[in-house]
């Protein structure tokens, strides 16, 4: 049900905030939408339950999160739902129709024409396939985000230079730049920066250089290398031989990271942080009671 933007309903003003009406349209149809500014406190629901203080996130395409506590649990692996690629073979099929249909150019006499309405329908049929596309990853990225800032107090995550993963690198990195961008990485990022304060919990940056992936969780050791393909991570230390899950270590390590930086992070008021903190004293290999080491971080 649609309300001119002039009526009563649409400049409605609350006790805690107006309601600015917006309008605008698309290739797929007319729509309408409100920008409602309000104020609120920065706490989470009464009814949601914290599940752990600390949590580090490790995302990625082909396991969009995975989140594990700092003694090595995971609670979290949420499998990345590539809804472009879902889409895709759809997609593919109506721009091979509306090719064979008149459209807005002619590529014999290489000018402008008037397109056919079947044209302009196929056309209307593919926006609308984008639209879909964008409305479930934007409801995917939604969802997961505000669980995540409403379930955990610390949120350890990395430093992602997203426009930078997806520079040009030929039949070497065929099909990566579109997944990374169809799992919407930077969005999501984008989404816990506001949503910790808005619940009252707290987000720890990683430096951009900080190596969450290539440090051990067991013993604290650096490899020197580690390629996307190494879906295990093998410790070369002899006297660890740690085997783990990539993306768990790396979580793992980005939770010790957000622990070591908890108070801090509490005093900037829920506010992100980017932590300076050296890999060496937060990757420590943890120690049991009787000296010998935890057994937290074994083959998964």
């Amino acid at each position: 049900m649609s309300r001119p933007v002039n009526s009563p309903a649409a400049s409605k003003q609350g006790r805690h905030g107006c309601c600015k009406p917006r309008c605008g349209s698309s290739v797929a149809g007319g729509w309408v939408s409100f920008t409602c500014l309000v104020e609120r406190a920065a706490a989470r629901p009464v009814h949601v339950k914290r599940l752990a203080p600390v949590v580090g996130v490790d995302l990625g395409v082909k396991d969009l999160i995975v989140a594990a506590t700092p003694d090595g649990r995971e609670v979290l692996r949420v499998t990345a739902p590539r809804e472009l690629k879902q889409a895709a073979r759809k997609l593919r099929a109506l721009q091979r129709k509306a090719a064979r249909q008149q459209g807005r150019w002619d590529t014999v006499a290489e000018a402008r024409r008037e397109p056919s309405n079947a044209w302009l329908s196929t056309q209307q049929v593919i926006a609308k396939q984008h639209i879909r596309v964008v409305n479930l990853r934007r409801d995917r990225l939604h969802k997961l985000t505000t669980w995540l800032a409403q379930s955990f107090g610390v949120i350890g995550t990395e430093t992602l230079a997203v426009k930078n993963m997806m520079t040009a690198g030929g039949a070497r990195k065929k099909g990566l730049n579109r997944s990374i961008a169809d799992a919407g990485l930077g969005e999501l990022s984008r989404h816990l920066a506001y949503k910790t304060s808005w619940y009252g919990s707290v987000r720890v940056q990683a430096g951009r250089w900080y190596p969450s992936s290539k440090t051990c969780s067991g013993c604290g050791s650096v490899k020197a290398k580690l390629t996307l393909s190494e879906r295990r991570y093998v410790c070369d230390n002899e006297h660890c031989g740690l085997v783990i899950d990539r993306d768990l270590n790396a979580a793992v390590n980005l939770a010790r990271l957000a622990r070591a930086e908890q108070s801090a992070c509490f005093d900037n008021g829920g506010a992100d942080r980017k932590t300076t903190v050296p890999a060496a004293l937060v990757a420590v290999k943890l120690e049991s009671s009787n000296g010998s080491a935890s057994p937290q971080g074994e083959a998964v």
